[in-house]
């Protein structure tokens, strides 16, 4: 057998070439396929397969290369072509550029993967190296013989978790979080599971005589393996109690450093008090605000004010009870002047103690955002201003996170952020998870908000907001079903009769359905349990709306005004005035010469824009006075289009009312009115009410409003507000169908009902 001739035939014949082509190109297909099946989720025997087909393939390619030849007559077999008509170094050329080819290809995979690879191994190491280690330090138990030493474990528990905060590499679950297990002898993985975190602090103290034996143990979740523990025995007295408390503290700290692997030699223990009975009270107050209930606000203070009489440097306790009033005003009953005027002198007193105190200048924010009734820009900024202070001085302090949260725009992406790094810090804390769930159903993200809602309910079972949250997402949208949502409300007013949440939502939802008579009842009640609270203004005004009585209402109005010292000349007064000439029947003239004498702006042939949204807002009811007095059509013009363009501005997508939002639709319903176009405005109010089920607007000064004279009674309008109308006695309802089975209707029935 001749070799040389075998192989000067196989090399004649390309099968070299086809083979070294067919084992680059099967070999990356392989590559491919392997690669691209894991994340389009093929089936297992699909890579098998194909790895089968193409080792099948070479062979019958190697037999396919030798037995035929690709002519320009089309595929013949090779011994039927002629040597000198044969073309296979046409071929083999061919054969050259296809090897090259797929090796460039091959070569650029090979690239391409080895920095993939790279990126990937770089990632997982940063992400190993960016995950902290994770503890939450539960409460001490007091296991002494009289049960007596409650403050000192949670004061030592409460020294362990300010230290450890401080440290910049390690997850250290928040105050509420931890303190929620106890006295619970709960399973570790649970706590662990629920609290985010992989390691458990736990220990006890137990006095006996002038000797006290503290414990501490470090708990790995995963497994209940103890990594470490230690006990401490020391000499006890009245004096000494902090010197212990920062002693320990410190040797558990060295201790987790060392397990943990945490390197940060700047935490260390800040003293708040040296008086350990104005300490107990501080923690007893903190412990009173976490539901944010009245009575326990109240009981907050109490305990604040007893830690301040103890130790009157205590800096800590001074912002504590600003903020407690700033909760107390939110929640209870507390008259305004009161309540500000004891926010202010406790953040200055704080702030000259320590002006570095983070929770010191978070209650400063508290006390802007509260006084700022008239939306003062300046009060605004100083709020935004200091809770950024308090957050930069803090950042790693679960409440004073979600309270720069809180002033941030609705719409900013960090907002919801800067929840969900409270959140993490602090899972349980249940106002982190209302604001969680109010914010992403601002979003629109509905699961989600209603899952938060949800859960905080099973984990704080006493905090109420959640309850009321959801009762909410009912007579919303999308939903907005308000007779279920009023059933829903009642239920809950039976079981907490003077919630002031409850009180206010079961009011509007009663004036919305033309239940009079219950909306009246929530107004007294809130009257009756708070009558320095503010919230019942907007109860009790709508009360005197739906019953006509006008006159009384412009006068509550006018009171609130006056507490709140509302400017002369501001802009809220001028809708106030304006308002009231309404209202009160009288001559348009009367708010006309209002505004000739404070605004006279408005009337400048070279104005052009407002930079003030308050001002922006005012402009429809400013050019329906100046229609009533027959100002000149110029000046009117003047002012409709800075109001247009304003609102043009708003618009997201060219004005289409089905898909711009509520509050630009709204603006397009004042211009729709403005320029008497019937059509326009019907079909707004239908988009927003049916379409995008706005319900909760109340429309009862639709009939006394002059802006809407021009299309009040147009055929289109009558008959959509004829729809509205049936809609709402058709939910009004079932929430009769209710009060019936409960035996109550008639307390409730109005003359016209059946």
């Amino acid at each position: 057998m001749n070799f040389k001739k075998i192989i000067s035939e196989l090399k004649r014949r390309n099968v070299f070439k086809v083979a070294t082509a067919y084992a680059i190109t099967g070999w990356l297909i392989i590559q491919i396929i392997t690669s691209i099946s894991e994340p389009l989720a093929l089936p297992k025997w699909f890579d098998p397969v194909i790895i089968i087909l193409v080792l099948i393939g070479f062979p019958i390619s190697l037999l396919f290369a030798w037995a035929f030849e690709m002519t320009p007559e089309g595929l013949k077999k090779t011994v039927k072509v002629e040597i000198d008509k044969s073309v296979t170094k046409t071929t083999g050329k061919k054969l050259n550029r296809v090897i090259i080819s797929v090796l460039s290809v091959f070569i650029i995979f090979l690239l391409v993967d080895k920095v993939f690879n790279l990126t990937s191994t770089l990632s997982e190491t940063e992400t190993t190296i960016s995950k902290l280690p994770s503890i939450a330090v539960l409460p001490f138990a007091d296991m002494s013989p009289k049960n007596d030493q409650e403050y000192f474990s949670d004061g030592l528990s409460e020294e362990l978790l300010n230290v450890l905060a401080k440290v910049n590499n390690i997850k250290v679950a928040g105050r509420t979080s931890s303190f929620k297990f106890k006295g619970k002898n709960d399973d570790l993985k649970k706590i662990g599971k629920e609290l985010g975190v992989e390691h458990i602090l736990e220990g006890s103290v137990r006095k006996s005589g002038s000797k006290i034996r503290i414990t501490a143990q470090l708990i790995k979740v995963t497994d209940g393996f103890h990594m470490w523990s230690e006990t401490y025995d020391k000499d006890y007295t009245a004096d000494n109690l902090f010197l212990i408390q920062d002693e320990i503290s410190k040797k558990i700290l060295k201790e987790l450093k060392i397990k943990l692997s945490v390197k940060d030699e700047n935490a260390k223990a800040t003293k708040l008090t040296s008086s350990t009975a104005a300490y107990e009270a501080y923690l007893k107050g903190n412990q009173l605000l976490i539901n944010r209930k009245p009575k326990d606000i109240e009981e907050a203070i109490k305990e604040f004010k007893k830690a301040i009489s103890l130790d009157d440097k205590f800096a800590e306790a001074y912002a504590k009870i600003a903020t407690s009033y700033s909760h107390l005003f939110s929640y209870g009953n507390i008259n305004r002047k009161i309540a500000f005027k004891n926010m202010r002198d406790n953040v200055d007193k704080a702030l000259l103690l320590n002006n570095n105190l983070g929770s010191a200048y978070a209650a400063l924010g508290h006390y802007y955002k509260d006084r700022n009734q008239q939306y003062n820009e300046e009060d605004n900024n100083s709020y935004k201003e200091a809770m950024k202070k308090a957050y930069e001085l803090e950042p790693n302090n679960p409440e004073i996170i979600m309270w720069y949260g809180n002033s941030l725009d609705a719409d900013d992406d960090k907002r919801i952020d800067m929840y969900l790094k409270a959140h993490k810090i602090d899972p349980l804390a249940p106002v982190i998870m209302q604001n969680l769930a109010n914010t992403y159903k601002f979003r629109k993200e509905y699961e989600k908000a209603e899952g938060y809602a949800k859960k905080n309910i099973e984990i704080n079972p006493e905090f109420i907001r959640p309850r009321i949250f959801l009762i909410e997402m009912i007579t919303t949208a999308p939903n907005s079903k308000l007779g279920e949502g009023f059933i829903e409300a009642y239920k809950a007013y039976k079981k907490y009769p003077e919630n002031l949440d409850v009180l206010t939502l079961l009011a509007n939802l009663s004036s919305n359905l033309s239940l009079f008579k219950v909306a009246e009842e929530m107004g007294e009640t809130i009257t009756r349990v708070y009558p320095e609270n503010d919230s019942f203004i907007g109860v009790k005004f709508n009360n005197l709306m739906n019953r006509k009585n006008y006159k009384e209402a412009v006068k509550l109005i006018a009171g609130f005004l006056k507490k709140i010292n509302l400017e002369e000349g501001s802009i809220n007064k001028l809708g106030f005035e304006i308002f009231r000439n309404q209202i009160a029947k009288k001559t348009p003239e009367v708010s006309y010469t209002y505004i000739k004498k404070h605004h006279p702006i408005l009337f400048s042939d070279t104005l052009t824009t407002f930079q003030s949204e308050d001002m922006i807002s005012i402009l429809p009811d400013v050019i329906t006075v100046f229609r009533k007095v027959n100002e000149p059509k110029q000046t009117i013009d003047r002012l409709l289009k800075i109001y247009t363009s304003k609102t043009k501005k708003d618009y997201k997508f060219n004005g289409d009312i089905t898909k711009e939002e509520l509050f630009t639709l709204n603006k397009m319903l004042n211009i729709a009115a403005l320029n008497g176009d019937a059509s326009l405005y019907s079909q707004i109010l239908k988009e927003r009410y049916f379409n995008r089920k706005n319900k909760n607007d109340n429309t009862t000064q639709f009939n006394s409003d002059p802006l809407f004279d021009d299309i009040r009674n147009a055929p289109e309008v009558k008959q959509i507000h004829k729809r509205i109308k049936e809609d709402l006695n058709s939910m009004k309802a079932k929430a009769v169908v209710y009060l019936k089975s409960e035996g109550i209707w008639e307390k409730y029935k109005e003359p016209n009902d059946k």
